[in-house]
């Protein structure tokens, strides 16, 4: 007799289905590791990305922010404000610790007018010393007609000091029927201080003031005959006419000047030429000289010509 025994079969059954379960469960878990790995593996990714953009892209969008409000705080004029601010606080610190203008010393001025030469240093008692453009002064300073060279310094805490070279005076120049006094070199150095200087010669004509210099010097090597001249014109670019203070007209050549100069001297120490009644002595030949008498003693000279 053949026994059947129903709970075997479904023991075995059941062993399978529990096998099948493990099996499941054990694909399962691989599954579930490989995801892991797989977001383990996206992590890192997006981390070793993130880093570097941390790092670098902070401090670059830090950088953008603080630079878009300083421009905004630059264009709103606060920065400038500001820094003018603290100039002046600075400045005036200057000031309340002794250094400012209180003296003006100055060497060398003889010509050079006070007020004219404050004018151009542009200072005022007070001043902050350190603030004073001493560049600028100076060019002031050397556009002064009398002055040749200057030079200015600060000597703190409490002085500034000019030292001046003047120009020399050597003649007056009439041009556009006025009068400026030039020096030696043809500088001009215009009208200041005309009053102390009326003595000199008058030069008139272009270019006078450029060749006086060598007129002056040929008429200083006799000084008896050069203290009776009071002008000279330049004529033609070429040479020059003095006139005497008697009125008499003396016509130099355009070359040896010296030489007829002295040639004219001469004449004087032997004839008296100049006291006579004469109008005009022209030397511009060197061989020989021509007189030209005035009208009342060419008249009386025809006079005794026709008695005769």
């Amino acid at each position: 007799m053949r026994l059947t025994l129903p709970f075997l079969g479904s023991r075995r059954a059941g062993q399978r289905s529990a096998g099948q379960r493990s099996a499941g469960k054990k694909r399962g878990a691989k599954q579930s590791i490989a995801r892991e790995s797989r977001k383990a593996t996206k992590r890192r990714a997006r981390a070793r990305w993130l880093g570097p953009t941390l790092r670098f892209g902070a401090p670059v969008a830090l950088a953008g922010i603080v630079g878009a409000a300083g421009y905004f705080v630059w264009s709103s004029g606060q920065i400038q404000a500001a820094s003018q601010a603290a100039m002046r606080a600075a400045v005036n610190a200057t000031v309340e610790a002794g250094l400012s203008v209180q003296h003006v010393s100055v060497v060398g001025r003889r010509e050079t007018g006070r007020e004219t030469l404050l004018k151009a240093l542009n200072v005022g008692i007070g001043d902050p010393i350190l603030t004073v453009d001493l560049g600028a002064a100076l060019e002031r300073v050397r556009d002064i007609g009398w002055v040749q060279d200057a030079a200015i310094e600060r000597r703190l805490p409490d002085r500034l000091h000019v030292h001046l070279k003047e120009r020399v005076a050597a003649a007056i120049w009439q041009r556009d029927g006025g009068f400026v006094l030039i020096d030696h070199s043809g500088a001009i150095i215009g009208e200041e201080g005309m009053d102390r200087h009326r003595r000199l010669k008058v030069v008139v004509g272009e270019g006078a003031p450029e060749k006086a210099a060598h007129l002056l010097a040929a008429l200083a090597t006799e000084p008896s005959l050069e203290e009776r001249v009071i002008a000279a014109v330049w004529v033609g670019g070429r040479r020059w006419n003095l006139r005497l203070e008697n009125g008499v007209d003396i016509r130099l050549p355009e070359d040896d000047l010296p030489g007829a100069w002295a040639r004219l001297a001469q004449l004087e120490r032997d004839h008296k030429l100049l006291t006579r009644d004469i109008e005009a002595i022209d030397l511009r030949q060197s061989d020989q000289f021509i007189v030209r008498l005035t009208e009342d003693a060419a008249e009386r000279r025809r006079t005794r010509k026709d008695e005769t």
